[in-house]
Parts: C-alpha cells; sequence; structure tokens
C-alpha cells in the first residue's frame, strides 16, 4: 500500500466465505479491498468480490451515530429497489476477532467487484469514445432512482462505477433519501462542483438539507459536460472558485462556459440541466428520453409498441428481485461516507484533481460497437447504439431463452431497427413495435405499471427494456414440450400472446412466416462460440 488505510487488512484474512487479496481503495473511515470466495460456501455468491470495511467496532458515540444513519439509507435503498442499475450488494458480515482490535466490530458489506470507476477512466482517458454509452446508462440509473422516488445526492464521477463488461453502475447511496412529498432530506454535505446553486448555501435544518431530484439533474449535466469535453461547464481553476462562478451563474450576473467541443444535441442536454433555478430543470423522464437518443444517435426518440389486441391478456408483471442478501446486522450496522470506490471527499472531481477511487488499475473505454461480442455478432446489421441495450436488457433476466440474438433478431423483425417506425393503424410504434396501452404495464423498471398511458414517442431506452420484461415473463408460461424452438415460440408468443401459442400447440399458421425470419437472424446474430 503507497497510503496508510483506515482499515489496514492483511492478504489472506478470511472473513466469513470470503480470503482478502489486495487493497483496492481508502476513505477516511473505512477501505475496500479485493476478495475471493472460499471453500463450497454459498454457490449463488460470486468468486470475487469488493469487501468493504468499516470500523464500527470503534468511534465516539456521535460518530457512530452518523455512520450508522448512512448505513441505514443505503441498505435501506438496496431492500426497497429492484434491479437499478446500482452497485450490488450480496451480504453483510460483522468480524469477530478480539485478537486484532482494529478490525474487532468491523462492518464487511459485500458487493460487486467493479473494474474501475468513471472518474479513473476520465483521469486515463479524458472524453473516452464511449462516453455518450456510459452516460445513458448513468441517466437510466437516475430515472429508476426517480421512479421509485429516492434522490441520489452525490452524483458524480467517483461514484459512477465501471464493471467487467464495460456497463456502468452507480455507486455510493449513503447520501441517497427517499422524497416526502417535493422534497428529500440528506446530510450537509456537498460536492461543489455537482451541487446546484440553490443548495451551496441552502439552510441545513434538523433533519440535513432539503433536496429534490432536481439536484441531480444538474449533477448530471455537469457530468455529461465533463465526460464529452473534459472541462467544467463554469468557469474557475479550483472547485471554491467555480463553485463562486456558480452562484453568480444563480444571480445572473455570469454565464455558461459551454465548450465549443460539446455536440449540439449534447449542448442541449446539457443547458436543461444547468438551468438558474430548480424550477426550470428538465425533469427526469424527459431528459432520459434526450439523452438516449443523443447516445443513439437519432434525431428524436423513439417509443415501441405492442398489438393492441392483446392489451387485456397483460396482467401486472412481477420483477426479478435484486439478487442481494442483507444480514439482520446490516440495518443497524455503520457504514463510512464511503462509497465503492471510495472517495476521500476533499474537493475535486475531475481533470487536475487526484480522485480517491482510483479502482485496480482503472478500466480501458468500451466501444458500443464491441459491447457484448462474446454473445452477440459485431458483425452483422445490429446498430452499434442498441448494443448496449439489447446485451444489458437480456442480462436482467434470468431466463436463458431470453438472449442477446434473440432480442436483437425480435428487433431486426419487429422494425428493422427503426426507432421512428410509425403504424397507426395497428397503433404500433417504434423500434418494438409497442402498443402505449400495453406498454404501461411494462415499462418500470420496479415492477409498477405506468400512472397513465404513455404517448409516442419512447425513447429505445425504455422499449427495449420493457420487450425483455415482457418476454421474462411470457418464457415460463409457455406449455412445456411445444414442437420447435423455444426462442423462436417466445418470440411468436410477443407478436401474438402466449395463450394462443400454446392453444395451437407451436406456431399458430398466420405467424409462421414470422418465426422464420425470427430463427433466421437468430442463427445470423449468435457468434459461433455460443452455439
Amino acid at each position: 500500500m503507497t497510503e496508510p488505510y483506515a482499515v489496514p487488512v492483511p492478504k489472506g484474512y478470511r472473513v466469513g466465505a470470503w480470503e482478502v487479496r489486495g487493497p483496492i481503495a481508502t476513505g477516511a473511515f473505512g477501505s475496500v479491498y479485493e476478495a475471493r470466495r472460499v471453500g463450497d460456501g454459498d454457490a449463488g455468491l460470486p468468486r470475487t468480490a469488493a469487501l468493504k470495511f468499516l470500523p464500527t467496532g470503534t468511534g465516539t458515540p456521535r460518530q457512530l451515530a452518523h455512520l450508522r444513519e448512512l448505513v441505514e439509507r443505503e441498505v435501506e435503498l438496496h431492500r426497497r429497489l429492484r434491479r437499478p442499475r446500482l452497485v450490488r450488494m450480496y451480504e453483510t458480515l460483522v468480524v469477530d476477532d478480539p485478537a486484532r482490535p482494529a478490525l474487532d466490530g468491523a462492518t464487511v458489506l459485500v458487493l460487486e467487484k467493479a473494474e474501475g470507476s468513471l472518474s479513473a477512466l476520465l483521469s486515463a482517458s479524458p472524453r473516452p469514445a464511449a462516453g455518450p454509452a456510459l452516460l445513458a446508462q448513468v441517466c437510466e440509473g437516475l430515472a429508476q432512482l426517480h421512479r421509485a422516488r429516492w434522490v441520489h445526492g452525490d452524483l458524480k464521477p467517483a461514484n459512477v462505477l465501471l464493471m467487467k463488461d464495460g456497463s456502468a453502475r452507480l455507486a455510493d447511496f449513503n447520501m441517497a433519501a427517499e422524497l416526502e412529498g417535493t422534497h428529500a432530506y440528506t446530510p450537509a454535505f456537498s460536492t461543489p462542483d455537482y451541487t446546484p446553486p440553490e443548495l451551496l448555501w441552502s439552510e441545513i435544518g434538523e433533519r440535513g438539507r432539503r433536496i429534490r431530484p432536481s439536484a441531480d439533474v444538474w449533477a448530471f449535466g455537469v457530468l455529461a459536460h465533463l465526460v464529452l469535453t473534459g472541462s467544467f461547464p463554469l468557469p474557475g481553476g479550483t472547485p471554491t472558485a467555480r463553485r463562486d462562478a456558480g452562484a453568480a451563474y444563480a444571480r445572473g450576473s455570469e454565464e455558461l462556459r459551454l465548450s465549443p467541443a460539446l455536440p449540439e444535441a449534447w449542448r442541449e442536454i446539457v443547458r436543461a440541466c444547468l438551468t438558474r433555478t430548480h424550477a426550470e430543470r428538465i425533469g427526469t423522464e424527459a431528459l432520459s428520453r434526450r439523452v438516449a437518443a443523443a447516445a443513439g444517435g437519432t434525431a428524436r426518440p423513439a417509443w415501441a409498441a405492442w398489438p393492441a389486441r392483446t392489451v387485456r391478456s397483460v396482467p401486472p408483471h412481477r420483477t426479478r428481485p435484486l439478487r442481494t442478501v442483507l444480514a439482520a446486522a446490516a440495518a443497524t450496522a455503520a457504514v463510512a461516507a464511503l462509497g465503492y470506490g471510495i472517495s476521500t471527499r476533499t474537493g475535486g472531481d475531475g481533470p487536475g484533481s487526484t480522485p480517491g477511487d482510483r479502482g485496480p488499475g482503472g478500466t480501458a473505454a468500451v466501444s458500443a460497437a464491441s459491447y457484448g461480442a462474446g454473445e452477440l455478432r459485431t458483425d452483422r446489421d445490429v446498430p452499434a447504439a442498441y448494443r448496449l441495450l439489447i446485451v444489458e436488457t437480456a442480462h436482467d433476466c434470468d431466463r436463458e431463452e431470453v438472449s442477446p440474438p434473440l432480442i436483437a433478431a425480435m428487433l431486426k423483425v419487429e422494425s428493422d431497427f427503426d426507432p421512428d417506425l410509425s403504424d397507426p393503424g395497428k397503433n404500433e410504434y417504434g423500434i418494438a413495435r409497442w402498443t402505449p396501452s400495453v406498454l404501461r404495464w411494462w415499462m418500470n423498471e420496479d415492477g409498477t405499471p405506468g400512472e397513465s398511458v404513455p404517448e409516442p414517442p419512447f425513447p429505445p431506452a425504455e422499449s427495449i427494456p420493457a420487450m425483455g420484461r415482457y418476454l421474462c415473463w411470457i418464457t415460463p408460461r409457455l406449455d412445456a414440450g411445444l414442437p420447435g424452438d423455444r426462442r423462436v415460440l417466445i418470440a411468436v408468443a410477443y407478436r401474438t400472446s402466449y395463450d394462443k401459442v400454446n392453444d395451437a400447440g407451436g406456431v399458430p399458421p398466420k405467424y409462421r412466416d414470422y418465426a422464420d425470419r425470427v430463427a433466421h437472424h437468430l442463427e445470423e446474430y449468435t457468434p459461433a462460440a455460443a452455439k
């Protein structure tokens, strides 16, 4: 180690089913280590993980009370939200080792292991080629949080983790808070560069600082400008100078300094995020549609639709729960003010600063065109703009048949990947041909139907995941033993209904041409190694 770790843990130390292999990062109160699972323990746990050690057995009563509040926020968010784009927590442990006073009583959070962070990536490769795709995933995570009525409260590059497959996950939820009406309450902490002007000198009450989802939208605007241009949108060489410029901007005496390198579509997005007042700021759902369109290279957002004739056969669906095991001790455990990766929270978080959350060497930029190459062929006509969505959507379903090639083949047959497809005669629109009244049942990540019937256009970032959720629901409802490729049967059930496929004992005659085309592209898009 090149710096003192808040919680020193020797290599080879065992806690639960885990053996520490080496350090990843540290903060003021806790430290993160790479670990591997040993023995024949729970097969549901991964082979490797990140262990966040928190010395909760020591400290003053005031410190412990504060840390307890932070862990309760993070654990509650994991418990309440299903399948959000956030780093997974597998279990919590408590160290029982009186021979090591520095470790005895420490709480250990067992987390999904990342390859690095967006902060480390930006330091190694400013303006990464994968920036738009990563921003789309970050915005997707914010939309998932806000739909569930939670505010992140500390969005910045250090709190965006990059996984082995190149995907992004939000992390560090100990500042997150659930909305109570229009506001939530968070601890009195902020990272100046990502804090909207209205919160820079806001009043701090007994419950903390009042915050709205629009604060996350402001932070996203700053983040997008930094990722795409390598610079901040407000002038100043230090976080303090940029904070003062933010206050002047709110008063009308300073302007944004958007970089000429910012593409026009993203310029509009950043301006919509960085308004002088929260009331003028773009809402998260509208932001999500704009970001999906900008990241996908489309001129405007596009939505998908499902045949109206099947609307009555689509009940509310059950979502797959987050693969998280939380020990009872987690409810009262105390967590340090750090994320995974850990941030020392001492100032800047962009070019010229020294992020405290560097992962093990960071991660390379991810090309959208090559994403998921082991699962979906890259030499065919699947648009690069949709590869991330297709592969991630398949990963969200625990049914083996719902694979990236199947989703890609269906999108090819449904719309030829045209996000602007419109067929008013059938009330079908967009890349997956959804009917709005049916899309309502599948549009929300948390498994609840939309409050009202959505109106097109809808972004691929919503319609493709909705397709995956519906396919995942269809799969177990098809009768066992039906003749033919079960993946093709699932596709046909999407086009008509699983009842009609079951009643016909396979593909109904009316849909044989559709089935043949899906089967052709399914074969075409599947890599040889995956066959």
